[in-house]
């Protein structure tokens, strides 16, 4: 599908994770990689400012206010992560669109520079993209991005994100695509996704795979979930289980925020499990701090409703249940 490298380097992504997602690392890599040294994936949020106002996002409810990563805190955040083991994955956002803040590309250069993951990814609505910033995107050595078009109709984009731009989005997306062609670059892998609302028709969602199975290196469909609870009238489509077990996400990623603060999953919106400070802390300190083994321990002793967070989430279904080997792993908890 599309006209990049969808099958040899799609085939490299599900070496590593559970098929359909970014987020879940399979059993069997958890169980080889996971080491308290080092995270093996880390989401920096270089901004969570943002240019659209989509329903289902509790952004702006976040108690840290919006502002963007000092750049000699995001150099120091990448230099030590570059002197561990690669990181399977550096994730370039979290609640922002990332391209707002100034320094974006050289953060990409700068971490390509240090080698630090062994793929480079970020969300983005492509919403302000132009010629220039294509070239850019195209020159910065990024490996893997995800485009959140969300819609293949201007009604449905409009009522999701809060602005009628779908036509100029999508004029932008192909643009990119044709320069990375006339390039001749295999580089990076972006797909497409929309999501599956409930207010979105199977119709639609036919018509967006139609629209882009010709362009993209691979069109994505999604379930949604509700940020744990924190978006009301939004039926959760995503992938659920009738049996809960520990969020195996704790043990093997962290994300650093654009204020320095750390949490345990892109997820936590408001910061609400804070494991450390980068400002003050090294990831290496806070990946193995009393907090970060104390929201462990709640899951494998299964108080889910320690943190409202993780009370009624969803994501950690797709890994599955390792709860066993966990435990066995005391070094991670006590």
């Amino acid at each position: 599908m599309g006209r990049g490298p969808t099958a040899d380097y799609y085939q490299v992504l599900n070496e590593d994770y559970v098929e359909g997602t970014m987020t879940c690392l399979k059993p069997s890599t958890i169980k080889s990689v996971i080491n308290t040294q080092f995270p093996n994936i880390l989401n920096i949020e270089p901004t969570n400012s943002c240019n659209l106002k989509c329903i289902y996002c509790p952004r702006e409810r976040s108690d840290k206010g919006v502002g963007f990563m000092d750049w000699n805190l995001f150099t120091r955040i990448v230099n030590e992560a570059s002197e561990y083991s690669k990181l399977i994955m550096l994730n370039f956002h979290k609640d922002g669109e990332s391209f707002i803040h100034p320094k974006f590309i050289d953060m990409v250069r700068y971490a390509k520079k240090k080698d630090v993951a062994k793929t480079i990814h970020m969300n983005t609505n492509a919403v302000c993209w132009t010629d220039r910033i294509i070239d850019e995107i195209l020159d910065s050595g990024i490996d893997d991005i995800t485009v959140s078009l969300d819609a293949a109709r201007s009604g449905t984009y409009k009522k999701h994100k809060g602005i009628d731009c779908l036509d100029k989005v999508e004029d932008q997306v192909r643009r990119f695509f044709k320069r990375r062609e006339k390039l001749g670059l295999q580089r990076p892998f972006t797909r497409v996704k929309i999501m599956e609302f409930d207010d979105v028709s199977k119709e639609e969602v036919n018509e967006f795979i139609d629209k882009w199975k010709d362009v993209a290196d691979m069109v994505q469909i999604t379930g949604i979930h509700n940020w744990s609870g924190e978006i009301n009238n939004i039926k959760v489509t995503d992938e659920t289980s009738q049996v809960r077990y520990p969020c195996v996400i704790m043990w093997y990623a962290l994300v650093v925020n654009w204020n320095g603060e750390v949490t345990v999953c892109s997820v936590d919106w408001n910061t609400e499990i804070k494991v450390g400070d980068v400002k003050s802390q090294t990831l290496h300190q806070i990946w193995n701090s009393h907090k970060i083994k104390e929201a462990r321990k709640s899951q494998l002793e299964k108080r889910y409703d320690k943190y409202s967070v993780c009370k009624d989430c969803i994501v950690w279904v797709s890994v599955g249940d390792i709860t066993d080997w966990l435990i066995q792993q005391k070094e991670f908890y006590l």
